[in-house]
């Protein structure tokens, strides 16, 4: 997924030299420069890329500290929202 991530960043900054650059540690905001309307796009690539729903009223800045932050919390989108849920309860 880091990887992935990686690459994402780099396609909608459109510098393909940040995939060299970037890694785990990397801060998503300062180190690849994203700036509000390329960050927006990037979370709608990483929603469609793994299949998840990102809640933006309850998203936090700390997530984009680093890019294995910012997987982890994908990860546990992706983790909730495939567990089972209980009969005849929604989902939120």
């Amino acid at each position: 997924m880091q990887s992935q991530v990686i690459e994402m960043i780099s396609a909608v900054k459109e510098d393909p030299e940040l995939v060299g650059k970037l890694d785990g540690h990397s801060d998503i905001i300062h180190d690849a420069g994203l700036d509000s309307l390329q960050l927006v796009h990037f979370m709608l690539q990483v929603e469609d890329a793994f299949d998840v729903e990102i809640d933006f009223d309850s998203f936090e800045l700390e997530h984009l500290s680093s890019v294995d932050a910012f997987c982890s919390y994908i990860q546990g989108i992706s983790d909730a929202e495939k567990a089972p849920h209980p009969e005849g309860m929604e989902t939120v």
